[in-house]
């Protein structure tokens, strides 16, 4: 576990400096690969914090009992041990869509100037002096936040994710 945060322990701007120069020297640099491989990484390490915490909370009974009742350990993971995971499983996920969504630092130096994304977008209407095209890519970014913390109040409550794997 703590293999996954070390990264964090570093500032984001050495860190994607050095990816920059690998991935140039792989030919990465200003591709979808590059960008799509730098926001898995990015987002890895918060999605296995997450989900190791949602499968530790997971009573070890359960799972030993359904195995003495004669279930398989498939059926053990699928029925018992994943519908318990999966409200932890939907917030990772959800996490790490909004944190690759507003990935600048990495994207900037790996894809620019050949991959645009939305935070691209924003820094460069900003700097030059595109304020409309700014405000406009702000709310897109925000747009997002704003429609998974509404359909997180309405539908992610405890009695919701309890039918989630059912």
């Amino acid at each position: 576990m703590l293999l996954f945060l070390i990264p964090q322990a570093f500032p984001n701007l050495t860190v994607y400096m050095n990816v920059a120069r690998l991935f140039y020297q792989w030919g990465l640099n200003g591709s979808i690969a590059g960008v799509v491989l730098v926001h898995s990484v990015h987002g890895l390490m918060y999605s296995v914090w997450i989900c190791v915490a949602a499968f530790s909370a997971i009573d070890p009974l359960l799972a030993r009992a359904s195995r003495n009742l004669g279930a398989g350990p498939v059926y053990t993971f699928w029925h018992i041990v994943l519908p318990q995971a999966a409200p932890g499983i939907v917030a990772a996920s959800i996490f790490v869509f909004l944190e690759s969504l507003d990935e600048f630092t990495g994207t900037f130096f790996v894809g620019a100037p050949d991959i645009t994304t939305l935070p691209l977008l924003l820094y460069n209407a900003s700097m030059s002096g595109n304020y409309q095209v700014s405000s406009i890519t702000a709310l897109i970014l925000l747009a997002p936040s704003l429609l998974f913390m509404v359909v997180i109040h309405k539908f992610m409550r405890p009695e919701m994710m309890a039918k989630l794997g059912k």
